[in-house]
């Protein structure tokens, strides 16, 4: 069991290495997956729920980052460049890879996945 502190604390280190995360921002990212998944911000989440979570939070921490450097720019001055157009893209490629992640621990825990069988008669 894990309170909305402890989880923000721990999507926290994943993003120890982003520059301007702060607990502030894991805090809302966390508490925003809390609501999405029926917990209030004071209640505790079952560990098995946990994982569940923190994928959600991270890739909302991932698209508000994209969404806060989709300003970043390309600048050449002479012999001089400074390409940043990139960044934002980069986080939205994280932010869906984290998502498919997501959907898949999802359907694992909830047992909702499909399957298809190797057919006998076809090698």
């Amino acid at each position: 069991m894990a309170t909305l502190a402890e989880l923000s604390e721990r999507l926290l280190k994943r993003f120890k290495n982003v520059p301007n995360v702060a607990i502030e921002d894991t805090n809302d990212w966390t508490e925003e997956s809390m609501l999405a998944h029926g917990y209030q911000s004071t209640s505790t989440v079952p560990t098995d729920q946990e994982t569940l979570i923190l994928l959600y939070a991270q890739a909302e921490g991932l698209s508000q980052i994209s969404l806060a450097t989709a300003h970043y720019f390309k600048y050449t001055d002479g012999e001089e460049q400074v390409d940043k157009t990139m960044i934002p893209e980069q986080y939205r490629k994280l932010a869906k890879d984290i998502r498919e992640e997501y959907e898949r621990k999802k359907s694992v825990d909830s047992g909702a996945s499909v399957r298809y069988m190797k057919r006998v008669d076809r090698p």
